[in-house]
């Protein structure tokens, strides 16, 4: 399989509408990316509700989304979190799993992830029924690209103070049921990294059994604490030898579509450009695509939005970013000044969903 640089939308909180959604595939072509999955965690028909069908007007929306990433010769696919199967597995859920797998099926997807991540885990029997879920949609549709997500997607230790301790052997039994074909995801050396380096990819690649398909959790906001932040510095820490050290590298953006739409660009610039490199060079080409007004705004404000956040601005100091942003006419002010008035504000909800 070729390397794929992706989008995964995976994260929680408010969600892009579906005009973002459609217009998402020519801009990946556009920006280099070539493959895009969707998965946000609010879609309870892919998660805490998957057992119910699609509804109508869900169903014709993934059915145009896929036609818009055909369209721009884009691969799709969806994210399937079968949220209860990975502590039970019974004839019931099969037959459940059965038909939600023919219905997305249906959707004609290029590839489906089946996403055990953030879930109650740590009992002994978390392999074998995750390998049985698997095995049972790869039977259905054997002719679909599939990725996993392990429970335990990181080395970060925080993975296992939330869900559980991570069984014996669980990565030896998860590797040699799992088909070679079939990718695994992993964020890292923790949920969200910094940067990855060689070793850092050779020991996840000894740990999966396989190289790993990257899930990047740059420049994704939709914690707690990251809420507080736009992440809008070019990517950094990704060499483009990543390329030979993974299947694939996915990137999982913020909440903001627009805001994304500036960091984006930047990581293809690591694969796509000739020579070195250089951060600023990538940011700056994507800044020169905005109107001048709103391009030096951002160079001016963008540390102080992404290192102080809204907890360390001032009230006066937000009424006047306020105002400026808010004299520009356009998506990417519009989604700065909806920040500063808490429009993005995280809910602890939205992890029940």
């Amino acid at each position: 399989m070729a390397f794929s640089l992706g989008v995964i939308e995976g994260f929680y909180g408010r969600q892009w509408t579906w005009a973002q959604r459609f217009a998402l595939p020519s801009l990946l072509r556009q920006w280099s990316y070539g493959s895009y999955v969707y998965a946000p965690k609010a879609d309870v028909s892919l998660r805490s509700d998957w057992r119910s069908e699609f509804s109508a007007s869900h169903r014709d929306n993934l059915l145009a989304l896929g036609a818009e990433c055909r369209r721009a010769g884009v691969s799709w696919g969806l994210g399937l979190s079968p949220v209860g199967l990975q502590a039970d597995y019974t004839a019931a859920d099969k037959q459940t799993l059965e038909r939600k797998i023919a219905a997305i099926g249906e959707l004609r997807p290029d590839v489906l992830w089946v996403l055990f991540d953030d879930l109650p885990a740590g009992n002994p029997h978390l392999a074998r029924n995750q390998l049985a879920v698997v095995a049972d949609i790869r039977r259905q549709l054997p002719n679909l690209q599939l990725a996993v997500c392990p429970s335990y997607y990181s080395f970060d230790p925080i993975l296992e103070t939330l869900f559980g301790a991570c069984p014996d052997n669980y990565f030896a039994d998860l590797n040699a049921g799992l088909d070679a074909d079939i990718d695994v995801l992993w964020t890292g050396n923790r949920v969200i990294s910094d940067a990855y380096t060689e070793s850092d990819m050779a020991r996840a690649t000894k740990l999966l059994g396989r190289k790993p398909l990257l899930w990047d959790n740059y420049p994704v906001n939709d914690g707690r604490k990251t809420s507080r932040f736009l992440h809008l510095a070019p990517f950094d820490g990704r060499p483009r030898q990543l390329a030979a050290w993974c299947t694939g590298h996915m990137i999982n953006p913020m909440n903001q579509f627009h805001l994304s739409g500036l960091v984006l660009p930047t990581l293809a610039e690591v694969y796509t450009g000739i020579g070195d490199y250089k951060p600023e060079q990538a940011l700056d080409s994507v800044l020169n695509t905005l109107p001048s007004a709103l391009k030096v705004l951002l160079q001016r404000d963008m540390v102080q939005f992404q290192l102080k956040g809204l907890d360390g601005i001032a009230d006066e100091e937000k009424q006047h970013y306020l105002k400026e942003y808010g004299a520009i006419s356009h998506p990417v002010s519009d989604e700065i000044c909806d920040w500063l008035n808490e429009g993005y504000r995280f809910d602890p909800a939205c992890l029940t969903d």
